[in-house]
């Protein structure tokens, strides 16, 4: 079974973030409103009060704001052990934030960050519970796996109440999936319905898949001349292959989405969210690169790369 929890690295790098406002500033500049506010925003607020004057927020709030992916720094400490030690999880692994890594664990201790987890735990299970029933979902999250015929033993669904978005994110000895609720009122951390959370756990699973899959296959210099159109760049697709990557995997999730109404719908919300061609790749992937029920992972893939190019325009 899959397993779903709270990860301590995301919540450490995630806490600093939100001291910084940086998902809020996000989520002003793209949705046009803050995220929701909750009780656990709340406790972060009154808990780190006394640490304003620590030296993270101000290099934080530089750091982040140079970064242009915005999931660099939830990859960066998914790298790394687990706090108080971070420790590198493999040797060969090098980054330029090495310094930031240190200011991390120093921010850790200072704080008495461990203190500050055991404390909202309570919290931490409330979120776990209002998100999914994890044996129904484990089960619709199989046909992902089989499909793109890959095992689920490396993957871990991080759940993180911070964070604008979802993510999809590869390490080398891991494959996490970030998911974040979009709203909490009455108590209660909302996700969606359950048809929701599957599919967008379907396409960040897809994700790790298909976007080694298009960095092996895509030549960036035989596509330069792609125009990039505002409705992508406001949603942070902001070059050919990121586009390459949504299109391929929103169409692999329309194409596993068998219930009928959930299919017109999840259709509709990719229509408008810019992907207008969107049953034209499906059914590519359909004809061209599916046998037995399986997705094609070899060289054809550069056809169905070239033929996502040509929707695109």
């Amino acid at each position: 079974m899959m397993e779903i929890d709270i990860d301590h690295r995301i919540e450490l790098i995630t806490v600093i973030q939100t001291l910084c406002n940086y998902w809020d500033n996000l989520a002003q500049k793209y949705s046009g409103k803050k995220l929701f506010f909750c009780e656990y925003k709340e406790n972060i607020i009154k808990y780190f009060e006394a640490f304003k004057q620590n030296e993270i927020p101000d290099l934080c709030n530089k750091l982040f704001n140079d970064e242009t992916d915005i999931s660099a720094f939830l990859t960066l400490v998914l790298n790394f052990s687990n706090p108080p030690q971070m420790s590198k999880i493999f040797d060969h692994y090098e980054n330029k934030y090495e310094y930031f890594i240190d200011s991390l664990r120093k921010f850790y201790k200072e704080t008495k960050f461990d203190r500050f987890l055991e404390n909202n735990q309570y919290i931490y299970d409330k979120i776990l519970n209002d998100f999914s029933n994890k044996e129904e979902l484990n089960k619709e999250i199989k046909i992902i796996f089989e499909y793109l015929d890959i095992e689920n033993i490396n993957y871990k669904i991080i759940i993180s109440p911070l964070v604008f978005g979802n993510f999809g994110i590869n390490t080398d000895t891991k494959n996490y999936i970030i998911k974040s609720p979009f709203d909490y009122k009455d108590d209660k951390y909302i996700f969606g319905p359950k048809e929701s959370i599957r599919n967008n756990i379907w396409h960040e699973i897809g994700h790790t898949a298909i976007n080694d899959l298009t960095k092996k296959y895509f030549d960036i210099t035989k596509y330069k001349q792609i125009e990039i159109s505002e409705i992508f760049i406001n949603k942070f697709y902001n070059n050919a292959e990121t586009i390459i990557n949504e299109y391929i995997v929103r169409a692999i999730a329309n194409l596993l989405e068998k219930e009928n109404n959930c299919a017109r719908a999840l259709l509709d919300y990719e229509i408008k969210s810019g992907f207008r061609e969107i049953e034209k790749v499906k059914k590519f992937i359909f004809e061209n690169c599916s046998v037995n029920n399986k997705f094609i992972k070899d060289d054809s893939y550069a056809k169905l790369v070239n033929f996502v190019v040509g929707v695109i325009g």
